[in-house]
């Protein structure tokens, strides 16, 4: 487990990671401290995390795990990193993720909807992109919490779009939002179909 100063900058350095163990990462996820506030808020315990306010959670298996540990710490360049071998402690930390991201939806002042979840780009702009969704979401007024699936470029959020029942014209944000967010993903090559699949 490494911490970072943010969660994009945890992002930055994910490439580093995939290619200091090639193929041996079980997961790599990634959460910033809102989350964490969440689950404290909550009353539930949180055990030591590293320095940082945003985090990125590196699970290695395997014969070499000790070699591709080490590997994974030199190529974190992080500020804190924290090895957890203990499994009563790594469910723990599991938990957090897990139950952080029912939590996110639910602890905006306004309802959190669906609808932009599992947006992916290449994991190595995946530090951009998520600096550029932030920028986007203040441009809309709108707020989320993502996490997500960081090995795999992918991000998770629910977001607080001003839905009013009976209003066809309040899903003008919503539409807005969409359509500026796939346009920046463009940009960086994502959400695209596997190869060899129609579009």
């Amino acid at each position: 487990m490494s911490g970072y100063p943010t969660m994009a900058e945890a992002a930055d350095a994910v490439p580093a990671l995939l290619a200091a163990a090639p193929g041996r990462l079980v997961a790599c996820e990634g959460m910033n401290s809102r989350i964490v506030d969440l689950v404290r808020a909550k009353g539930s315990p949180v055990p030591d995390l590293p320095r940082g306010q945003g985090w990125l959670f590196a699970e290695v298996a395997g014969k070499d795990t000790p070699d591709a540990v080490r590997r994974l710490v030199a190529a974190a360049a992080a500020l804190d990193t924290r090895l957890v071998d203990d499994r009563r402690e790594a469910a723990a930390l599991w938990r957090i993720r897990e139950d952080g991201a029912g939590l996110a939806g639910r602890s905006l002042p306004t309802p959190a909807y669906g609808g932009w979840e599992d947006a992916a780009v290449p994991p190595e702009h995946l530090g951009a992109w998520l600096r550029d969704f932030e920028e986007l979401l203040r441009a809309h007024g709108l707020q989320g919490v993502p996490y997500g699936h960081f090995g795999d470029g992918c991000v998770h959020c629910r977001i607080d779009f001003p839905f009013r029942p009976g209003d066809p014209a309040s899903a003008a944000v919503f539409r807005e939002f969409m359509t500026a967010c796939a346009t920046r993903l463009r940009d960086y090559r994502g959400t695209r179909p596997p190869p060899g699949t129609s579009q």
